[in-house]
């Protein structure tokens, strides 16, 4: 584990927001979140360090991971081409490279609409599912991993920023990558979101030890400004899933857990990892998506969603 300063400002004073436990993938003990006192960016400290970090993301139970392991023909899924299509709109056709590209199934979204795609990803599983299932170029590591000699029109990040040991530093060689004018476009967790008021260190999307550093919509954009990038758009929307997935973990948790995450549950009882949903369980899961539709879309309506997406365009002057 190591210290660190604050990676937007370099501050070094901080102060205590929560001590949280891995409630996703139950990894042992615990991680501290705190604020920087200066400019408020959020951020894991003491945190893993960069060789530590490989060990908390398990190809074979890591979500984003999952299509590799599914025996259908992989396909792009909605909110991929919802994201493809909004951005060939904003940014016509080119050359897209997607920092942590995972299965590359938004990659091959892009493709399907005419861009010329690759792909950077530090799981090497992944990768060679990129390159021998969906052949698409794909590099194995982080963005400092791509050529230097490339050039691309636009640069994505799904998801991906919380987790590099340094922000600033990725969005500075994504400023390197892009041509003139180049795009850029991201998602995080929204750290300003109603979602994490309501749930607090059981939010999901706090994602410890894997998420490093945690965004509102005001320290993302002041990030790209000293990177390099003009915001175009900074929306603090999700999709219901989002909240849905939290109502039900905390239901979970508070009364049918007894205060125990699902995987501290699972890892003190018998049971399979992934246990069979029975119809009723079904249906009730239906009935919470539906229930959370109205506060979702009241979320999103006053910008408190619980994601951040982001499009940029790379600045003449740094």
């Amino acid at each position: 584990m190591e210290q660190v300063n604050c990676d937007l400002c370099g501050g070094d004073e901080t102060h205590p927001v929560y001590t949280v436990r891995d409630n996703n993938y139950g990894t042992p003990g615990t991680f501290q979140l705190a604020a920087c006192a200066a400019c408020g960016l959020v951020y894991q400290n003491p945190r893993p360090t960069a060789v530590e970090i490989g060990a908390y993301y398990l190809t074979d139970a890591y979500h984003p991971f999952r299509a590799i392991h599914d025996q259908k023909q992989p396909e792009p899924q909605a909110l991929h081409r919802q994201r493809a299509r909004r951005l060939t709109a904003q940014a016509g056709v080119g050359r897209v490279l997607d920092v942590g590209c995972g299965s590359g199934l938004f990659l091959l979204a892009m493709q399907q609409l005419g861009w010329t795609v690759c792909g950077v990803e530090p799981n090497s599983t992944a990768v060679e599912f990129v390159r021998q299932t969906l052949q698409i170029e794909a590099y194995e590591g982080d963005i400092f991993a791509f050529p230097e000699v490339e050039t691309v029109d636009l640069i994505t990040f799904w998801d991906v920023l919380e987790h590099t040991h340094s922000p600033t530093a990725v969005l500075r060689r994504a400023f390197q990558l892009l041509k003139p004018q180049g795009y850029l476009a991201l998602n995080v967790p929204n750290w300003a979101s109603i979602e994490r008021r309501l749930f607090r260190e059981r939010w999901i999307a706090i994602d410890a030890p894997r998420h490093l550093y945690h965004f509102t919509p005001q320290t993302i954009a002041a990030m790209l400004e000293v990177s390099g990038f003009r915001p175009l758009i900074v929306e603090a929307k999700a999709p219901v899933l989002s909240l849905a997935s939290n109502t039900l973990r905390w239901v979970g948790d508070t009364f049918l857990r007894q205060g125990q995450s699902k995987q501290a549950a699972l890892a003190a009882s018998s049971a399979p990892a992934e246990p069979s949903v029975s119809p009723t369980r079904q249906r009730l899961i239906r009935l919470v998506h539906l229930a959370m539709r109205p506060p979702n879309f009241l979320f999103n309506a006053l910008n408190y969603g619980g994601g951040i997406t982001v499009i940029a365009q790379k600045s003449d002057i740094v």
